[in-house]
C-alpha cells in the first residue's frame, strides 16, 4: 500500500509512517509504498495502544512476575512498580508494554532449512500446544540470542521478508531465562507471542492466556 494509505490506516501523518519505516517497524517496498503485511504485524503487536513500552529487562521481569517468579535482575522498587502496573492493566496494554522484550524479524528460508533452524530457537507461542491451539510446524517462530542473529541468517541463508515463514525474536536476555519462561506449564510468554499474531484465533488465545495471568495478580 502507499504511505498515504498506511497513514490513513494508522490514523497518523505520512511523516509518521516514514519515521516508522526509517526505524524498521514497517517495511518499505518502494519509494512511496510499504509492505501491507508488515503494517498488519505492527498493528497486531500494539493493538492500537499508545502506552510506552518497558525496557527489555523490565519486560522480561513482568513476564517472570506473572509466572510467580521474583525477577531477580530487577531492583526491589522496580519490581514493586511493575507489580502495581500489572494489577491495573489488561492484555492489550500488557502486550504493548512488553514489546521490547525482543526484536521481531521475519525471513524467507529454503524449505529444507526450516526444520534445521527450528532446532536452534526457543519455540514461541505459535510453536507450542497452548491456549487450545495446535502448534504450527510448517514455520519457524522462536527466540534467539541477539548476538547469534548474524550467524543464523548467514548459515541458513535467510532473506528478509515481511511475509516469511521464519520469525526470529532476537533478545539480549540470557537464554536460560527465556527457556525457563517458554517451557512447561508456563504460558505468559506464549500468550504475548500469540496476541501479536495476525491470525484471529491466535490473538484470541493469547488474550485469554494473558487475562487469566493478570487476573491472578489482581486477586
Amino acid at each position: 500500500m502507499t504511505t498515504q494509505q498506511a497513514a490513513e490506516r494508522l490514523g497518523v501523518s505520512v511523516r509518521h509512517v516514514q519515521r516508522l519505516v526509517a526505524a524498521g517497524d514497517i517495511a518499505a517496498v518502494g519509494t512511496d509504498r510499504v509492505d501491507a503485511e508488515s503494517l498488519v504485524h505492527w498493528l497486531a503487536q500494539r493493538e492500537g495502544s499508545r502506552v510506552r513500552a518497558w525496557e527489555e529487562a523490565t519486560a522480561w521481569g513482568a513476564v517472570d512476575l506473572l509466572e510467580g517468579g521474583s525477577a531477580p535482575w530487577l531492583g526491589q522498587s522496580q519490581r514493586s512498580r511493575v507489580r502495581a502496573v500489572l494489577a491495573g492493566t489488561g492484555a492489550a496494554e500488557l502486550a504493548a508494554r512488553t514489546r521490547n522484550r525482543a526484536e521481531v524479524l521475519r525471513f524467507h528460508a529454503h524449505p529444507k532449512a526450516v526444520g534445521r533452524l527450528a532446532r536452534e530457537v526457543i519455540a514461541s507461542g505459535a510453536g507450542r500446544d497452548v491456549g487450545g491451539l495446535t502448534a504450527v510446524h510448517d514455520r519457524v517462530d522462536g527466540y534467539v540470542a541477539a548476538s547469534a542473529l548474524d550467524r543464523l541468517t548467514a548459515r541458513y541463508r535467510l532473506e528478509g521478508d515481511p511475509s516469511g515463514v521464519v520469525v526470529l525474536r532476537a533478545t539480549g536476555m540470557p537464554l536460560d531465562v527465556v527457556t525457563d519462561l517458554a517451557q512447561g506449564a508456563r504460558q505468559v510468554l506464549a500468550g504475548l507471542d500469540l496476541v501479536g499474531s495476525t491470525d484471529a484465533r491466535e490473538r484470541a488465545a493469547g488474550s485469554r492466556i494473558l487475562e487469566r495471568a493478570l487476573g491472578r495478580v489482581r486477586g
